[in-house]
């Protein structure tokens, strides 16, 4: 079974190649040139300004002491048997 919308296209291509009317033929050219490539219509794309700020957030992270003392609290606070 073949796919319906490539039937539909093979079937407007024969269309298209029987057609004598310079007028049909123009009007198909217009309806081309107002889409675009891949018979998408062209959406506009929001600019997203992408910068790389990794030195300036790693100048605000946390220092290897504070990770440290941290990490210790955090042991210092678990549940441990003894």
């Amino acid at each position: 079974m073949e796919d319906p919308i490539t039937e539909a296209k093979k079937e407007l291509i024969q269309w298209i190649k029987d057609m004598e009317e310079l007028e049909d033929i123009a009007e198909l050219m217009k309806i081309k040139s107002s889409m675009t490539s891949d018979g998408k219509v062209a959406e506009t794309q929001p600019k997203y300004a992408v910068e790389d700020d990794f030195d300036e957030r790693f100048a605000k992270g946390m220092s290897g002491e504070e990770l440290m003392r941290r990490v210790y609290e955090h042991i210092e606070s678990l549940p441990w048997k003894k």
